[in-house]
């Protein structure tokens, strides 16, 4: 919660691409979500008429590091601009049960979201901002 006791929520509207093939990829609009409730998370939502596709949920840490390094496994995976090549995006792949998708996301402007999210709910202290209730009362509906 921010200092009035709320939680906070923020996000960015941007144009990523999203890849078709080694030549071809095409702008789509997205908005990445925070919530200070859920403090680990980022959801992306696809926008402009993509409402049928479902949205994303990210670790914070997992963006935040990809901006970086190379990094994750399995349905997300994070690569950063390649400064060899001058690049100014980093690349998604994403991976789900109806198929994959790779986005380049534009680095910059992702890099200063996620430092405003760390502004609302700094590393290490995501804990303190969980309802612990509410997090027992999700895994006990879900067995």
């Amino acid at each position: 919660m921010d200092a009035t006791g709320r939680n906070r929520r923020l996000h960015v509207d941007m144009t990523v691409h999203l890849v078709l093939s080694a030549t071809e990829a095409v702008p789509i609009e997205v908005r990445f979500g925070y919530d200070s409730a859920d403090p680990f998370a980022v959801r992306l939502d696809f926008r402009g008429g993509l409402e049928t596709v479902a949205p994303w949920l990210f670790s914070r840490d997992l963006l935040w590091a990809g901006l970086d390094v190379p990094c994750g496994e399995g349905d997300v995976r994070v690569w950063p601009p390649c400064r060899c090549h001058g690049s100014t995006t980093m690349r998604l792949a994403l991976r789900g049960r109806g198929g994959a998708a790779a986005v380049y996301v534009p680095a910059a402007a992702l890099r200063d979201w996620l430092t405003e999210t760390f502004e609302a709910v700094p590393a290490g202290a995501e804990t303190s901002r969980l309802c612990w209730d509410d997090v027992l009362a999700e895994l006990l509906r879900r067995r």
